[in-house]
């Protein structure tokens, strides 16, 4: 097997013709762009550090995506951080989505973190520099303190 650069392997369509179709009718995205989305994806997880970062390796037949579990210690073995540290870290995402939109969903919240609608929930109450303003989908958040 040989390291990659994600950028450089070709994507290639086994049939071109159903991948056509199904890109006409909205079921497929274009031509390579998941690998993107994925990996931006993995990268704004909360307990996403660089020495998690994703390997991607090939070989003659096969394309090999390896990204570790982020719920684990680093892959030097070591454990990774605190629950503090997560908890602060995710605290850090929640108002980092806010200030880039202030009418962001707990929902979308949820998805983008990873972490349940439940959590975020839970999470936003305990924190007093954000606050909700209105209701529904005219509403918006606004954060109190600017934080770092």
């Amino acid at each position: 097997m040989q390291d990659r650069d994600l950028f450089s392997v070709p994507s290639t369509r086994r049939n071109p013709l159903l991948a056509d179709v199904f890109e006409r009718l909205g079921y497929m995205e274009r031509k390579g762009s998941g690998f993107g989305k994925i990996m931006s994806a993995y990268e704004f997880q909360v307990n996403y550090t660089e020495d998690k970062k994703s390997i991607f390796r090939s070989d003659r037949s096969n394309f090999f995506a390896i990204m570790p579990n982020l719920n684990f210690g680093s892959q030097d073995g070591t454990q990774g951080g605190t629950q503090g540290d997560a908890r602060d870290k995710l605290e850090d995402r929640l108002i980092q989505m806010i200030k880039v939109n202030e009418k962001i969903s707990i929902k979308k919240m949820s998805e983008v973190t990873g972490v349940s609608v439940r959590t975020i929930k839970r999470r936003i109450s305990e924190m007093p520099n954000i606050q909700f303003i209105g209701r529904g989908f005219s509403g918006h958040w606004e954060i109190k303190d600017d934080r770092p």
